[in-house]
């Protein structure tokens, strides 16, 4: 690569760590400076590494303003080769105004025109910010307007990551025939599973997200500890200062107001459409996700179902929603990015072969062997192994109960109190946005958490044999409540034989929306209700000498919100009550597949 193409990709990544560290919280300028570093060297490494030699120049980028369908104009911004044209077509539809630099500046250098367009409410695009609700026209007619102008070929794709795939959902039932493919990373279309979970506002992804986005850009850093002060935690949620939100507060007090899955809010048109229009997807799909990521298992669930199924792509990488593994030593990150992306445009865009490090099925980063694998279909075929919860007098101690292969004789139960004004923090997990909100990814859960008056804790026999677990553990708890609703917790993790304890997968249910049903379920103080708790699938190997360490609690904060304890609106109750929590058994299902030392599926140079 030459020197121009080198100082065109650190100004667009640079531009691009804004957006990384616009939810940051900085306690000191050493923090700071760590997590820029930490970003900066996500961004390099997994983005950039093994760039094809650019083909060619960029002209000057022209701005327009793009009218929709009811006469609201969208700044777009065209980026086209020197040369001949017309030209392959990229769209990118963006609500965060940097994507035109991380995307548009780079493929514009490999012969592709690129259209970047400032979503409807957003920076330079006129209309009120109303979030994925009218991206279905916009988009539409936005891919109308492309294709009157001369300068594309008539042969067209669509890239974005996060709200910038959700743009691409929402139209992915109704594309032109001149739409190859779509590349829609770390996103899918059920806002619902974005902003609730069984019930549980995800706090630390849609609450941080909400108030952020209509910050000055320089003073973005200080908007996440704002958040953090002022809003995270607080009773009632819905009192919150709407002037900390700017423009989103109207949607996020609209997500606040409708925590039940059935309800007409989340049924509405916009909504099911896009939550239903991958059924569908007519062109091959480029999928990135990411292990600790909480648009996953929606991801997985959406890959599955596509028409086209069998000529797409999915890439699952290791780290949260930005690409951050957190205290996971990943010697094998995903670098191939942008190179993936132009070997499959040449290929779906242009004439080039189908790229082989590209067949389609899943590429799969196996977390604790650090390395890469692929598999036609996904989760495989897995054995699954029980183990139940035992010895709950101990429980109340790290590890003092125990996981036992078989199932207790004696009844059992043991009890705590969750109280909302004091709850389990949040350390690490897929429901964080900000690294600095709270540590990402995975990390050391040490002894102090678990040691909590509010957290059970159950810890297996070491591993005689490094074990694989691929796919979605399922946990089930028999649980009562002296409050009317209340939520319970589950964080499953690995004990290693050094003393380390590192998260492998957590979730949160509230009882009267259990088990992810559609309405509210009736629940009488004390009454035995079982809960099921479908963790995100993962690949993951087991350590022979780790223990299995199960904890249970009731608060995942600021992940989730702390409950109330109270079967109100929970973001209308001013003043929590403490719960008694009873725990009467569990159970964990652990999909089993063949040994990591054993596959000969091979490394995949990632």
């Amino acid at each position: 690569m030459t020197p121009v193409d080198w100082v065109v990709i650190i100004l667009a990544t640079s531009l691009a760590l804004i957006f990384v560290t616009l939810l940051a919280v900085v306690a000191s300028k050493g923090m700071r400076a760590a997590l820029l570093k930490a970003a900066a060297g996500v961004m390099l490494r997994e983005r950039l590494a093994d760039m094809p030699r650019r083909r060619n120049g960029a002209r000057p980028v022209r701005v327009l303003r793009v009218p929709m369908r009811d006469g609201i104009a969208l700044k777009t911004e065209i980026y086209l080769p020197k040369g001949e044209g017309p030209w392959p077509t990229i769209l990118v539809r963006d609500p965060y105004g940097l994507m035109q630099y991380f995307i548009c500046n780079i493929l514009v250098r490999y012969g592709y025109a690129c259209v970047h367009q400032d979503v409807r409410g957003r920076w330079g695009s006129g209309g009120e910010w109303r979030p994925f609700t009218n991206e279905r026209n916009d988009g539409a007619d936005t891919l109308n307007w492309i294709l009157q102008q001369t300068w594309q070929n008539g042969r067209i794709a669509i890239i974005g990551e996060s709200y910038l795939g959700i743009t691409q959902w929402a139209i992915a039932d109704q594309l032109p025939p001149e739409v190859k493919t779509l590349l829609p990373g770390v996103s899918h279309g059920d806002i619902y599973e974005m902003v609730y979970r069984n019930g549980a506002f995800c706090e630390g992804v849609m609450g941080v997200w909400s108030y952020s986005l209509f910050k000055p850009p320089l003073k973005a850093l200080a908007a996440a500890r704002e958040w953090r002060q002022r809003v995270a935690g607080q009773f009632p949620a819905l009192d919150a200062d709407p002037r900390g939100f700017g423009a989103s507060w109207q949607a996020y007090r609209e997500f606040l107001m409708h925590p039940e899955r059935g309800d007409p809010f989340w049924q509405s048109p916009e909504y099911s459409a896009l939550r239903d229009s991958y059924l569908g997807v007519r062109v091959p799909v480029l999928m990135v996700g990411r292990s600790n990521d909480f648009f996953l298992a929606g991801m997985v669930r959406t890959f599955e179902a596509l028409q086209t199924r069998g000529q797409s792509v999915f890439i699952l990488a290791p780290g949260d929603h930005g690409g951050v593994a957190g205290a996971a030593k990943v010697r094998q990150p995903y670098r191939r990015y942008f190179s993936d992306v132009i070997a499959w445009l040449d290929h779906h865009l242009g004439t080039a072969p189908a790229p082989a490090q590209l067949r389609p099925g899943y590429h799969l980063y196996v977390n604790g062997s650090d390395i890469w694998r692929h598999d036609e279909t996904w989760p495989p075929t897995a054995e699954v192994e029980t183990l139940h919860l035992d010895d709950f007098t101990k429980a109340r101690a790290c590890g003092g109960g125990s996981l036992e292969r078989r199932t207790p004789v004696q009844p059992q139960s043991v009890s705590f109190d969750y109280d909302p004004r004091d709850p389990t923090p949040t350390r690490g997990g897929s429901f964080i946005l900000s690294p600095a909100v709270s540590a990402p990814a995975v990390q050391d859960q040490g002894r102090d958490i678990c040691a909590r008056a509010d957290v059970l804790s159950f810890e297996s026999a070491p591993l005689t044999e490094n074990r694989l677990l691929a796919g979605s553990i399922q946990i089930r708890l028999l649980v009562s409540s002296s409050a009317p609703d209340t939520a319970f917790t589950v964080k499953l993790s690995e004990h290693f034989a050094d003393g380390t304890v590192f998260n492998i997968r957590d979730d949160i249910s509230t009882l009267r929306l259990r088990n992810n049903t559609m309405h509210y379920l009736a629940y009488a103080p004390g009454e035995q209700v079982e809960l099921e708790f479908n963790l995100d699938p993962i690949v993951w190997r087991l350590r022979a000498g780790s223990k299995l360490r199960l904890d249970v609690s009731s608060s995942n904060f600021p992940a989730f919100n702390a409950h109330p304890n109270s079967d109100a609106l929970w973001s209308s109750v001013a003043q929590p009550a403490i719960a008694h929590q009873t725990l009467f058994s569990g159970s964990l299902a652990l999909p089993i597949a063949a040994s990591p030392d054993s596959e000969k599926s091979g490394k995949r140079v990632a």
